[in-house]
């Protein structure tokens, strides 16, 4: 076979793979794979074309064979249904994996899978992983050159993955992780009949959808993907039970959708094409490097938000480069609303949001009125420490709290480099407890304490 033979061959076979897939690396690698088992001998630009997709280019096969068994037993969570001769399998990052970017990471998030004696079949490709902007390597593009193409911001609910099943004949949601028929039990999943929907988010999301007509706008959408969030009456990131409220009280939001040829369109053309509600999108207008650094510095530290996504325009229209900004704070923001966290009124206390955090405390009893006292507490604190840095008597107000040992280093460390306020963030959060009348009280003793030293070394 000539060389001008070989390369027509190859361009053929993975067209055709490239094609039947949407793009979806996760589908490309796992028809390849398939295609190798069987005893095809790929030529070596194809083996250095598929092994790329995992993050490892390499012209060996046996290499590939390797770098597969690692990504997908290791990196990935492959959760499958069996029955006769299929497999429908759904393909997400292992969350006990720090996230690394490629082309199969990227896809990691709930892609959906038919597998049989012909080959693979893409049912679900949802939208693609975003970048951390605090990720390694990865780079914030100047607006001049990337153009902003849309700005979202996260409602901190559930993936939801909306798709056509050949095999029920019907429309039917799925999450991230499991498929409609599957659920977790610590850490098992539970599968029932393909019949059935036992996952307990794809059972709320199937529930508003078919109450709420969204099944009838999507009839005609069959071959597409969309993902939307299911938003419950607690946020995702306090871990609440599902299973404990009515389907009426949640909300789901549509997010964006993806067109059979893989094309991924934004929120804005996704909500042309699908009349719902969609998540909020941003009006911010930017095109220059310092603003984008502006917003980013301002959404870093938003209390009532998770998360922006800034999606670029980018000549990758599967994958568009798209980095996900989020929020220092809201963590802590969302633990003062729902459990009255007192570790987490400190540290927006410490970064001069005392205000808004009592603001979120529940209006209950002097729920409100012992915050903000613990709010000025850590304010007496921060000045006494200003006062006393390199007195010995800060040590032995901290010995008499009996404070962790590393703070001590860590006192050192705040000698050293003048950083008072990351210094009395860490000593209150040390003194802290779960409760919040307790910190009240451990913050009242170590300020006595170290008053009382201070008192004596004046006298």
């Amino acid at each position: 076979m000539s060389s001008e033979q070989r390369e027509a061959r190859e361009l053929v076979l993975l067209d055709e793979l490239i094609r039947k897939c949407s793009r979806n690396s996760i589908c490309v690698v796992e028809g390849f794979k398939l295609q190798l088992d069987r005893g095809y001998s790929p030529e070596p630009e194809e083996v250095r074309y598929v092994s790329a997709l995992m993050g490892g280019p390499t012209k060996k096969v046996d290499t590939l064979k390797s770098t597969y068994i690692d990504v997908f037993t290791r990196l990935l969570e492959k959760n499958c249904y069996y029955f006769n001769s299929k497999s429908l399998c759904i393909y997400s990052w292992s969350p006990r994996v720090p996230v690394r970017y490629f082309p199969v990471s990227l896809d990691a998030t709930g892609t959906i899978i038919a597998l049989d004696e012909d080959g693979v079949s893409l049912l679900a490709y949802p939208t693609h992983r975003t970048y951390d902007l605090e990720g390694r390597g990865v780079e914030l593009p100047d607006p001049e050159r990337m153009r902003v193409v849309e700005v979202t911001s996260r409602i901190d609910g559930y993936q939801i993955t909306f798709y056509f099943n050949p095999l029920l004949d019907k429309w039917i949601p799925a999450t991230r992780y499991a498929l409609h028929n599957m659920r977790y039990m610590k850490s098992r999943v539970i599968m029932e009949d393909l019949g059935n929907i036992t996952n307990p988010y794809a059972a709320v999301a199937d529930h508003i959808a078919s109450s709420k007509g969204l099944y009838d706008r999507i009839e005609h959408l069959r071959g597409w993907t969309l993902t939307f969030v299911l938003e419950a009456p607690e946020p995702a990131i306090v871990k609440p039970n599902v299973e404990l409220y009515d389907y009426e009280s949640f909300r789901l939001y549509l997010v964006n959708a993806r067109n059979p040829e893989g094309h991924l369109l934004t929120t804005y053309e996704s909500s042309q094409l699908v009349s719902w509600d969609h998540v909020p999108i941003e009006k911010v207008e930017v095109s220059t490097a310092p603003e984008l650094k502006k917003f980013v510095e301002m959404w870093s530290w938003d209390i009532y938000h998770r998360s922006r996504f800034v999606r670029f325009l980018s000549q990758d229209q599967v994958r568009p480069y798209t980095i996900e900004v989020r929020s220092k704070l809201y963590e802590n923001a969302v633990y003062i609303k729902h459990s009255s966290d007192p570790k987490s009124l400190l540290i927006l206390a410490s970064h001069g949001l005392d205000d808004k955090a009592v603001e979120l405390l529940i209006d209950y009893r002097d729920i409100k009125s012992v915050g903000k006292e613990i709010c000025e507490l850590y304010k007496t604190l921060r000045k006494l420490v200003s006062e006393t840095l390199s007195l010995p008597i800060l040590e032995e107000a901290m010995r008499d709290m009996r404070v962790p040992r590393d703070l001590f280093w860590e006192l050192e460390k705040a000698r050293r480099s003048g950083d008072i306020e990351r210094f009395s963030r860490k000593l209150s959060l040390a003194l802290a407890s779960e409760n919040i009348y307790d910190t009240r009280e451990k913050l009242k003793a170590f300020i006595a304490s170290l008053t009382r030293h201070l008192e004596s070394r004046a006298a």
